[in-house]
């Protein structure tokens, strides 16, 4: 399980990673705020956009990445009794204000930031930004960014040592702790550790540092800019944090499942805490002596009883309110000002406040949309939403969520079957297909593992499900809703749709650069396309089918009477997502890695609208003419008016976002800078497909 949530993870950070730094070097993508979408492009332009975290429909192309998620580190200022929140899928840090829990502000940082710490010698926060491989500095007095320190490889986390005014950064990939001067912000160590660094406390008792060693199993202990021992503890030790009451540094042991304690005064395992599952983040209340552990695989904090070491109380992740609660708590925060721990919830993009043994609030930024389908019967869209293990259902004619519907782990893929009307969602976690008549979750199909797309096939009333892990594809009997057949595909399958012309289905296999046909249960061919095929589509005014390639940033064009390969379309970067509107007989691309969709006639692109950060999904809605795109980053669907409208939408709730200045490096750096990111581009390509071509 662990391996399989990591892969999908890395695939998030690589993808996510690439939007966002595209983004901060200032090349062709969408800024925050309101965009003028285009309405004179022949495919159409975005007439609205719906903001899953409030329920907002906005008029025209409004990218919030205010509510874009994977929230991981947590640090509070005394100064300003703020807290810090880095969310790494969105390049962001969120403050908020302590006494009443609201967000002040989100500044940006640069891409992928983790791990954040305050230095009360200045009143910086050091925010650690993963992939540039550098420190953001941040003045807590006005929230801006002041400087930008060039560390290790992969730095994760930080702590600040008051003894010598030093920050100390734990380098991951380079296996390496980098010293900063906090007087002028420079490097003036670098230090040699254990494998893969990553968590890192301050121990005053002795004035040492303490460096978790993930892939060692082993904490350092630094004394200024030397090691001065290696203290064995449990498997894969991520978080830790010092105890003052006691003198003990608490250790959470990911693959143990436990929290060793170390004595300072001998550098010692003195004890071994049984805790919950995957162990990751730790803090250190001093109002009540507690030691707070967040448990990444079993969604709970365990809380610890410094004074005999036992784990006294486990709180659950439910909800209290109506606001939905996380399932991947990490990072862990006390905030003195009011007595409350704070714990960062990873893909649902919340924060979740507790007093004492009591789970009181959850600040939230919104979720991961990903799949999106539409119901004829009832005339809804139905959004999956990857981090919040929820479907969304919005109202066509409206354009407002009506319905949050838990499922499984991760949903993603989703179709409809009009033979019984209900929809199937794949759970890529939980290896289970959830099918929902109309707002109800009414079974759960064993398939695969990791399944991910999805079709039906009305000349046999089958569903069509692509189990990427174990690169086969599932048969489901919708009559039944029982699994009937498995077929043995090329590595990788992803993306799955039907042809009514021959009958066939057509299954992306992402990690083998092919197309494999299906008739019935049987494998018939295998057809060669791009690299990193995705999504697929089917357009029935000219009988083709279209394969997204995100790899090599093309379209191949599939003749469904020969099976053969008859043009390759380049679109924008990374598309992923693809839908055909009948009405006009044009497909549309979602680019992740462009902020766009590409819209393509035949074999021709004939507009690219700019739409929210991240687009991946895309469906259209017969009923009113739209196409509807998720943005995985920014948590919105963007609803594209394509200048044919059956219904008309009711604009008394929209409203009209106040419109953001946009900000760019300046035009004689953007060449440079185009360069550079294409580089960082090709290496992640690299990474991407080195993640995938393995067997499983």
């Amino acid at each position: 399980m662990v391996w399989r949530m990591a892969k999908r993870s890395r695939l998030i950070v690589i993808a996510v990673s690439i939007a966002i730094l595209l983004s901060a070097f200032g090349l062709p993508v969408t800024a925050y705020g309101f965009q003028n979408s285009g309405q004179s492009s022949p495919g159409g332009y975005v007439k609205y956009t719906l903001d899953l975290a409030n329920n907002t429909l906005l008029n025209g192309n409004f990218v919030n990445i205010s509510n874009a998620l994977t929230s991981w580190g947590i640090a509070y200022d005394p100064s300003n009794g703020c807290l810090y929140v880095t969310n790494f899928g969105s390049g962001t840090v969120t403050v908020i204000n302590g006494k009443n829990n609201t967000v002040i502000a989100i500044i940006p940082v640069g891409p992928d930031p983790m791990g954040v710490a305050y230095d009360p010698s200045n009143g910086y926060i050091y925010v650690t930004n993963w992939y540039p491989g550098t420190v953001t500095v941040i003045n807590g007095k006005n929230n801006t960014v002041i400087a930008i320190i060039r560390v290790g490889i992969a730095p994760e986390g930080v702590a600040y040592d008051p003894s010598n005014g030093y920050i100390y950064v734990a380098n991951n990939g380079s296996n390496t702790v980098s010293v900063i001067d906090g007087k002028n912000n420079t490097v003036i160590a670098t230090i040699r550790v254990g494998l893969a660094p990553g968590g890192i406390a301050y121990d005053p008792s002795n004035g040492y540092i303490y460096v978790t060693n993930l892939g060692s199993n082993t904490v350092s202990v630094i004394n200024g800019t030397t090691v001065i021992a290696n203290i064995p503890v449990g498997q894969g030790p991520w978080g830790i944090a010092y105890d003052p009451s006691n003198g003990y540094l608490y250790v959470a042991d990911w693959y143990s499942d436990t929290v060793s304690v170390i004595n300072g005064k001998n550098n010692t395992v003195i004890a071994t805490i049984p805790v919950g599952r995957h162990p990751m983040g730790v803090a250190y209340d001093p109002s009540d002596g507690y030691i707070y552990v967040t448990n990444h695989g079993s969604g709970t904090v365990s809380v610890i009883n410094g004074n005999i070491s036992t784990v006294i109380l486990t709180i659950p992740n439910t909800v209290i309110t109506t606001i939905p609660v996380g399932k991947d708590p990490r990072g862990v925060a006390y905030d003195p000002s009011d007595g409350c721990i704070y714990v960062t919830d990873w893909f649902s993009g919340t924060v979740s406040v507790i007093n004492g043994t009591t789970l009181i609030a959850n600040i939230t930024f919104g979720a991961l949309p990903e799949g999106v389908a539409y119901d004829p019967s009832n005339g809804y869209i139905y959004v999956t939403n990857y981090g919040s293990d929820t479907v969304l259902v919005i109202n066509g004619k409206t354009n407002t969520v009506i319905a949050t519907i838990r499922v499984e782990a991760f949903p993603i893929g989703v179709t409809y079957d009009p033979s019984n009307g209900y929809i199937y969602v794949t759970n890529f976690l939980s290896d289970t297909v959830s099918v929902i008549n109309g707002t109800t979750v009414i079974a759960t199909i064993r398939v695969g593992i990791e399944p991910w797309g999805i079709a039906y096939d009305p000349s046999n009333g089958y569903i069509y499900v692509a189990n990427e892990g174990s690169w086969t594809v599932s048969v489901i009997n919708g009559k039944t809703n029982t699994v009937i057949a498995t077929i043995r595909v090329e590595a990788f399958p992803i993306g799955v749709t039907y042809d009514p012309s021959n009958g066939y289905i057509y299954v992306a296999d992402d990690g083998w650069k092919s197309v494999s046909v299906i008739n019935g249960t049987t494998v018939i061919a295998t057809i060669r396309v791009g690299e990193g095929p995705w999504g697929i589509a089917y357009d029935p005014s000219n009988g083709y089918i279209y394969v997204v390639n995100y790899a090599s940033w093309t379209v191949s064009v599939i003749n469904g009477k020969n099976n053969t390969v008859i043009a390759t379309i380049h679109v924008g970067r990374w598309p992923m997502g693809v839908a055909c509107d009948p009405s006009n007989g044009y497909i549309y691309v979602a680019n992740f890695g462009s902020d766009t969709v590409s819209v393509i006639n035949g074999t021709t692109v004939i507009a690219n609208i700019p739409v929210g950060q991240g687009p991946e999904g895309v469906a259209y809605d017969p009923s009113n003419g739209y196409i509807y795109v998720t943005n995985f980053v920014a948590g919105t669907v963007s609803i594209i008016f394509t200048g044919v409208s059956t219904t008309s939408t009711s604009t008394s709730s929209v409203t009209t976002p106040t419109t953001s200045t946009s900000m760019r490096p300046t035009p004689s750096v953007v060449p440079t800078l185009a360069v550079v990111a294409v580089a960082v581009v090709v290496v992640l390509v690299a990474a991407l497909l080195m993640i995938k071509h393995r067997k499983p």
